[in-house]
C-alpha cells in the first residue's frame, strides 16, 4: 500500500509490475481520502489496513488486499483529531506487531487534554486511554514493544522525549 500527499491510498500487486518504463503500473484498488494521508499500515494478519488521515479520521479497511477498483468507504471510520499543527510531528497510528490476547490492536497519539495515548481494538473500539503526570506533551509517534506477554506502549514527542507505559 502507498499513501501520502496525493490524498489517495493505493494497493498494488508487485507481481504485475514490470521493468518496462513505457508500461505504467496500475493499482489494484484505491481510496480517495480528500486530504493527505500520514500513514498506512497493514495489521499483522494482513486482513486490515489502518490509515491516519488529515481528514481527522483513523480508517480501517477490511480485506483491502482483496478489493479491486475504488473503495468508497472504509469498514470502520474513527473520528480522531489529527491536526498536530506545524510544530508537532504528525500522528501515525501503528499496529501491535502481534495479536495481543488474541486481538489485533493499534495505538495512536492524541490531542486530548490531559495528554493521552489511545489504544484501540482492531474493530475500532477504544480499549484504553493512557495518561498521567509523566505525559506532559503530545506523543505524536507511538508504538508497542514487540513483546506479546505484556502490553508496553511507547510514545515520543517532537522534542525527543519518550514515555513508556506498561
Amino acid at each position: 500500500a502507498t499513501a501520502g500527499l496525493s490524498t489517495v491510498v493505493q494497493l498494488w500487486d508487485i507481481r504485475s509490475m514490470s521493468d518496462s518504463k513505457s508500461k505504467k503500473p496500475k493499482p489494484l484498488a484505491w481510496q480517495n481520502v480528500g486530504k493527505s494521508i500520514n500513514s498506512a499500515f497493514f495489521s499483522p494478519s494482513g486482513k486490515r489496513l489502518l490509515t491516519t488521515t488529515m481528514m481527522d479520521h483513523l480508517d480501517i479497511l477490511e480485506d483491502a488486499h482483496l478489493a479491486s477498483g475504488l473503495i468508497k468507504t472504509p469498514k470502520t471510520r474513527i473520528k480522531h483529531d489529527n491536526r498536530t499543527g506545524r510544530w508537532l510531528s504528525t500522528f501515525m497510528a501503528r499496529w501491535h506487531p502481534a495479536s495481543f490476547s488474541g486481538e489485533e490492536i493499534f495505538v495512536s497519539g492524541s490531542m486530548k487534554k490531559p495528554r493521552t495515548i489511545e489504544v484501540f481494538g482492531g474493530n475500532g473500539s477504544l480499549l484504553r486511554e493512557i495518561r498521567g503526570i509523566a505525559l506532559t506533551a503530545v506523543a505524536s509517534r507511538c508504538c508497542f514493544h514487540h513483546s506479546a506477554e505484556k502490553l508496553i506502549v511507547i510514545g515520543g514527542n517532537s522534542s525527543g522525549r519518550l514515555t513508556i507505559a506498561r
